[in-house]
Formats: C-alpha cells, structure tokens, sequence
C-alpha cells in the first residue's frame, strides 16, 4: 500500500524546484496532488503530464498567494470536493535586495506572499479538516535566511522569520484537533530559479566553499523530509522545525 493513498493534497509553488518535487513523490505515493503555480503555464502542464504517465494524479490551478480573493478561489475550487487532508505551503516571493534598497512596495509584496497568503490558507485548511472532523497535517516551507542576516535578503529574511513563529501559533491552536504542523527551514538548493541567476557551474562553486556538505541540495531531498513531516512516520512531531541546509548553520558563510 502507497503511503498516501486515498489522500488529497495542496501544494503551493509546485510547477518547479522544491515544489514540484514534492508533487512527484506525493503522487507516487498515492496523494491525489493539486498544486497551484503564479505565471508559469506550460511548467505546470508538463508536471501534470510527467505525473500522469506514471498513473498518478495532478492538477494545476493558478493562483496568486498575494491576492486574497484568488486564495479563496484556489482554495474553493481545491475543496469543492472534499477537503485537503494535507497542506504543503512552499510558494514563496523573493527578491534580492539590502535594508537600503528596500522600499515599502517590495516589503508589502513580500510579506503578502510569503505570510498573509500563506495564512489564509492555513486558516481555511485549518477550519476545512476541524468541520470533517480533524485530523491532518500542514508543513510550511521556511528558510534559513528567517535566522541569518543575509546583506541581500532583508524583506524575505522578515518574512520567513514571521512563518517560523507561525508554524508554533498554528501547531498550538490545532494541536486538540489531531493537526500536526511542522516546518522546515531550507538552505540552498540546485533549483530552476537558482538557474535563473546562476549557471550550474557558478552554483556548484559557490556551495562547494560556501556550504560545509560541499554542494546545493536537490530539491527531492527537501521534498523526502517534508513527507516525512505529513506521515505517520513522524506521528508524535507539531510545533517543530526541521533544518534541511547540508550543514550550512554550523558555519554560516554570510558573504555568499
């Protein structure tokens, strides 16, 4: 018997990298798997398509997190048939910039993002699986930039930090309805957007000095501890946060 069988679940961001990852080994798991993506169209079909050919079920919605009334929509369309039994919110709004550069637009975006949209749908979620009785699991992907000062990362930095105190929130006020939440703090990994700013060669130099384990993590290692974090292998764990950095916290290289 597949692990998740005869489960439905949400991913954000799952039409590349961390996310997409997680939708392939869901599925492959038995997960009825939606996913939603922002832009990216003819990414998200070709995820639907790969699950497919290995019998598996996938379904992209769009969805902008940083738009209230397009998360209720995602999450009607999403629940119309019963309820999510599992939430993975891994979508996340970056982009680089110093304090000094930072203004309130790139501030107000990030934070709709990365926590008011992710709020929303933990709160919907929350209260879908209390009126079907509890029970269920919401793993919230973080990053260690939430506990690091990265000289380019201050509104994303701020952002994750709020998810991290979030995901104790969440874990306390569900925990009597059998919902576990974890989080996972994420170091580098060889992503389709690290790829956007930086070759493979660059990325595999820059990790090899910069991260103790010598290398960007691939992204289905991220995805392996977060369905770790939504079975039952993981069946007395709420409130935690998990490190999947490849040691980068034992030395934090902060000029990379």
């Amino acid at each position: 018997m597949k692990r998740f069988q005869g489960k439905k679940i949400l991913i954000t961001g799952g039409s590349q990298g961390i996310g997409r990852a997680c939708a392939d080994l869901f599925a492959d798991e038995g997960a009825e798997v939606w996913f939603n993506y922002s832009r990216d169209e003819q990414a998200a079909h070709r995820v639907e398509k790969a699950i497919a050919a290995r019998d598996g079920r996938a379904r992209a919605l769009q969805a902008d997190l940083g738009v209230p009334r397009q998360v209720e929509s995602l999450w009607s369309e999403v629940s119309s048939g019963g309820n999510p039994d599992i939430l993975i919110l891994n979508a996340a709004f970056q982009k680089k910039a110093t304090l000094d550069d930072t203004d309130m637009d790139l501030l107000r975006r990030t934070f709709e993002v990365n926590v008011f949209g992710n709020f929303q749908l933990a709160r919907l979620f929350l209260h879908g699986r209390r009126r079907e009785g509890g029970k269920g699991n919401l793993v919230i992907h973080s990053s260690n930039q939430s506990e690091f000062v990265h000289a380019n990362g201050f509104a994303y930095g701020l952002s994750k930090a709020a998810l991290n105190h979030m995901v104790r929130h969440l874990a306390a006020a569900a925990v009597r309805d059998g919902v576990r939440v974890n989080g996972v703090l994420l170091g580098w990994f060889d992503t389709e957007g690290e790829r956007k700013v930086m070759s493979a060669a660059a990325i595999r130099e820059q990790a090899a000095h910069g991260i103790p384990m010598g290398r960007a993590g691939d992204p289905r290692e991220a995805a392996r501890l977060t369905l770790f974090l939504a079975s039952e292998d993981s069946s007395y764990m709420t409130g935690s946060l998990l490190r999947c950095d490849g040691g980068f916290a034992l030395d934090p290289d902060l000029g990379t």
